[in-house]
C-alpha cells in the first residue's frame, strides 16, 4: 500500500511487516519504522487473574502470558478500492474458540497513518487483548497524550518503578521519538498503553467476572492508526491528525457563494497557530449572547496566539471554568481585542499546557 506519503507492505494475517514516511525536507523515504524480527498489528491475548479486584486490578504477571493470535479465518484481501480516495484490506482471525476479530486497513490518498478498523466478538474469561507494534525507534523514554497536554514514561524496565509502570493511562495518541524521527499509536476510544524497548502496544479489551460476569462480553467496534513520522511529534502535527481521527469533518451540501456570503467559508473562529488548540465552542450556560472558547497550549511552551472571526464581537473577557468573568487581579492572561470593519480579532499569550476560557459577547 502506498499514497505517496507512506509505503507499507503487509501479510496475510494483516500484520504491517514494513512502514515508511516520505521525508519532504530530504525527498526521500524515511528509516524503516517496524522491527524486521518483528511483525506490528500483532494481536496478543493473555491470561488476567488478578490477586483481588478482577474489573479494577492488572497484574505484572499478567505479561509471562503473552500468546499471539495467529489463526486466520479470512486471510488479508482487498476488499474496496475507492478510486485514488482509498484503499481497504480486510481480515479476520480467531481468537478462541469463542471470540474473533475482523479488520479492515485502510490508507486515503495524502494521509500520513495507515488506519485499523476493528470488530471483534469477544466471549472470554478473565482474558486481556492488546495489540503491538515493535518499532525502530530508540529513545528512553515513551510520550502520552492525557487531557490538554501529555506525559512522558519510560520506555525500558531500568529500574523496579519503572517496572511498575507496565500500564500507562492516556488518551488520543502515544509516541516513540528519537531525534529527527518517531512513529505515533492514534486511536479513538481506548486509553491503556504501554511502551518498552521501542514497542508500542495498546490495551483493547478484558473480561473480569467480578463484579459483574458478563462485563464488556459482546461485540466492540474501535479504531487505532500507526503514524510514523520525521521530526518531532509536535513538527509532524501527531497532535491534530489525532485529534482529526477522533472528530473526523462531516461533509454536507452546500453553495460556496452562500457560505461566503455568511462569512463561514473559513470557520467561525480561526487561529494563527497550531500550538494551541480550541477544545469547546458553546453558548454560555447564564442564556445571554455570550460564547464559550476553551482552549489550552498543546506543545508544551508559551507561545503567543492570534483568533480571528467574522462574527460581530462586542469584546472579548477571561473567564474561569463556572464561566465568570474575571477581574484583572484575577487573571493571568491579558486579552487584546481589536474590532475591524469586516471582522475581528483578539490576541493573547499562554505558557505551557495553560487552559484559556474566554467570553465572547455577541
Amino acid at each position: 500500500m502506498t499514497n505517496g506519503q507512506l509505503r507499507a507492505v503487509i501479510d496475510s494475517l494483516g500484520r504491517l511487516v514494513s512502514l515508511t514516511c516520505y521525508d519532504k525536507r530530504t525527498n526521500s523515504w524515511s528509516k524503516e519504522a517496524i522491527d524486521s524480527h518483528q511483525p506490528a498489528n500483532q494481536f496478543l491475548l493473555y491470561d488476567d487473574v488478578p490477586l483481588y479486584w478482577d474489573a479494577w486490578d492488572v497484574m505484572d504477571y499478567h505479561l509471562e502470558t503473552r500468546k499471539p493470535v495467529m489463526t486466520a479465518l479470512q486471510r488479508t484481501m482487498v476488499v474496496d478500492d475507492i478510486g485514488s480516495a482509498r484503499v481497504i484490506l480486510e481480515f479476520s482471525l480467531k481468537i478462541s474458540d469463542q471470540s474473533y476479530l475482523k479488520q479492515q486497513i485502510f490508507l486515503d490518498a495524502s494521509s500520513p497513518y495507515i488506519g485499523f478498523h476493528t470488530e471483534v466478538s469477544w466471549f472470554e474469561n478473565r482474558k486481556f487483548l492488546k495489540v503491538e507494534f515493535p518499532t525502530t525507534v530508540h529513545t528512553t523514554q515513551a510520550t502520552y497524550n492525557i487531557q490538554s497536554g501529555f506525559i512522558h514514561r519510560p520506555n525500558h524496565y531500568n529500574t523496579s518503578w519503572d517496572s511498575a509502570r507496565y500500564e500507562v493511562c492516556g488518551h488520543k495518541w502515544a509516541d516513540l521519538s528519537e531525534h529527527n524521527f518517531g512513529v505515533a499509536l492514534i486511536n479513538n476510544c481506548k486509553y491503556g498503553h504501554s511502551a518498552v524497548d521501542g514497542i508500542l502496544r495498546l490495551s483493547l479489551l478484558r473480561a473480569p467476572k467480578t463484579p459483574d460476569p458478563k462485563a464488556d462480553m459482546g461485540v466492540h467496534t474501535f479504531s487505532y492508526a500507526i503514524m510514523p513520522h520525521t521530526g518531532s511529534f509536535q513538527e509532524a502535527d501527531v497532535i491534530h491528525m489525532a485529534e482529526s481521527f477522533n472528530c473526523p469533518l462531516r461533509t454536507v451540501s452546500a453553495n460556496p457563494a452562500d457560505l461566503t456570503k455568511r462569512g463561514v467559508d473559513r470557520g467561525l473562529f480561526v487561529l494563527d497557530t497550531k500550538q494551541v488548540l480550541l477544545q469547546a465552542l458553546k453558548m454560555a450556560e447564564d442564556h445571554s449572547r455570550t460564547i464559550i472558547l476553551r482552549l489550552h497550549e498543546a506543545y508544551g511552551g508559551s507561545t503567543k496566539v492570534k483568533i480571528t472571526t467574522r462574527l460581530p464581537l462586542q469584546d472579548v473577557y477571561v473567564c474561569n471554568g463556572l464561566e465568570e468573568q474575571l477581574h484583572d487581579v484575577d487573571r493571568d492572561v491579558q486579552v487584546q481585542f481589536v474590532h475591524e470593519e469586516n471582522q475581528c480579532h483578539f490576541e493573547f499569550s499562554v505558557t505551557a499546557f495553560q487552559i484559556v476560557s474566554l467570553r465572547c459577547l455577541l
